[in-house]
């Protein structure tokens, strides 16, 4: 026996449910704000019933989410039967809850952290994503499947590698290309629809960092079709890609090849300065005009 005990691994079973533990509460405070019958407690005691399960291996795991599952049972009935609605939001995150539990007592990290994260984002930002999805039309809603079709359906079934014996037809990287112009074209709108003028400014900074050439091209479509009301943030938008894509390049050799990015301090610069000096030109000239 105290052989057992010596060689029982104490700090790695504390670790995992002190994760679970801190995911529970993490989860259960947006619960317990809104007044919820699930709150903090609730919350952690279903993790760390889904981080014992997970310690004690598949058999123990399937009991506690059999456990849980019977008291999310209980708890809708207990409302329903006070003259309130069913709890299904709170039930779903409680049962997520639970499996970021089990995962965290299986000793995994990352999955069961990032669980607990986007189910007290979900959880937290209700009022938002119902604005959101409530203000999206029919052509929107279209338009947005159309783009996950090609980049979830379409994208994954494309053959690896060239198709034609002198290896120039790629097909997943033109493919690529496709869904990137899509993206960019659907971000747009939407960044334009939410914040204005500074959407396209947003499109310009973050497609610079993927291709600063396709979002360039993009941004000129948009304003070859908006007319010249969108002129100036077209302009700063093409200007921040072209920033980030001097920021992406000077990441990546300073990743692969620091030596290089030593070398390429004095253009990388000169054509930082040319940017900005782009930017106090256009801005004098339109406070004179």
């Amino acid at each position: 026996m105290p052989t057992e005990v010596a060689t029982w691994p104490y700090v790695p079973t504390l670790a995992r449910l002190a994760l679970a533990l801190a995911i529970g509460l993490f989860v259960g405070i947006e619960r317990e704000r809104r007044q919820k019958v699930a709150g903090v407690r609730t919350f952690a005691f279903a993790a760390i019933l889904g981080a014992v399960g997970g310690l004690l291996g598949e058999g123990f795991a399937l009991l506690a989410l059999s456990l849980l599952g019977i008291l999310v049972v209980l708890l809708n009935v207990d409302t329903i039967r006070s003259g309130g609605g069913a709890e299904m939001t709170t039930s779903a995150a409680l049962l997520v809850t639970a499996f970021a539990g089990l995962l965290a007592g299986q000793g995994h990290t990352f999955t069961p952290t990032l669980l607990g994260v986007v189910t007290a984002a979900l959880l937290a930002w209700k009022q938002s994503l119902a604005g959101f999805s409530h203000a999206l039309t029919e052509s929107e809603l279209r338009s947005a499947i159309l783009l996950a079709i090609l980049a979830f359906v379409v994208y994954p079934v494309l053959p690896t590698g060239s198709v034609d014996p002198w290896g120039l037809i790629l097909p997943r990287e033109a493919w690529v290309t496709v869904v990137l112009i899509a993206a960019l074209g659907f971000a747009n709108y939407i960044l334009l629809k939410l914040y204005g003028a500074r959407g396209v400014e947003f499109t310009g900074f973050l497609g610079g960092l993927v291709n600063s050439t396709v979002t360039v091209t993009e941004l000129a479509n948009r304003l070859r079709a908006s007319g010249a009301q969108l002129s100036e943030a077209t302009f700063r938008g093409i200007v921040l890609a072209t920033l980030a894509m001097l920021v992406r390049n000077a990441a990546i050799l300073g990743l692969l090849a620091p030596r290089a990015l030593l070398s390429s301090v004095v253009p990388l610069a000169l054509m930082l300065v040319g940017a900005g000096a782009a930017v106090y030109v256009h801005g004098r000239r339109g406070g004179l005009a």
